[in-house]
């Protein structure tokens, strides 16, 4: 959820469903405060993602986040991430105008000189015939979110069994294995 007083420079709201497509090998990549509030971002990402640099640069990284990735995912990410784990994944990210481009992530926390600082995240092209299963996937775990009536931790149990059975249904025993397999 945004957060109050947060004001994008665009309707977040808007959704074209067309794909944007990715070219070529480079990373699309940000850095974030402690709050996920965005403090570096590559000049790739804001050409994908059609913001300008600076109108990235003090926004919520959530700026970019697609409706239709379902809030397990990003519990899932945050509880790896204050754990200061890595964090492996695949997400459908929106750009400025609507429209949405899909990849596979890596998001890590800084550590400097002992202390927990922000975060890091790059992106990659994922391969293009996996995109429609992980929609499917995103689709089931929304479907399981809106079932619950559950304000608690609880309320995320459901969809992710169903992650972890789609992880195992594809021969591998976590996500990070699963989402490093998926690279274009």
């Amino acid at each position: 959820m945004l957060s109050m007083g947060f004001m994008p420079p665009v309707d977040t709201r808007q959704i074209t469903n067309r794909s944007v497509p990715i070219t070529g090998r480079r990373a699309l990549q940000s850095k974030t405060d402690l709050k996920g509030i965005i403090t570096h971002a590559s000049q790739s990402l804001s050409e994908v993602s059609g913001f300008e640099h600076d109108e990235l640069i003090g926004q919520p990284q959530n700026i970019l986040r697609h409706p239709d990735v379902p809030d397990t995912f990003y519990h899932y990410l945050w509880q790896e991430l204050q754990a200061d784990r890595e964090f492996f994944g695949m997400v459908k990210n929106r750009c400025k105008n609507g429209d949405h481009y899909w990849v596979m992530m890596r998001t890590a926390p800084i550590i400097q000189s002992g202390k927990k600082v922000g975060y890091t995240s790059a992106r990659f092209l994922p391969k293009a015939e996996i995109i429609p299963e992980w929609e499917q996937l995103f689709q089931d775990m929304r479907r399981a979110e809106s079932k619950q009536s559950y304000i608690d931790e609880r309320r995320f149990k459901p969809a992710y069994q169903i992650l972890n059975r789609f992880i195992r249904r594809r021969g591998f025993n976590n996500l990070r294995d699963l989402v490093l397999s998926t690279r274009a």
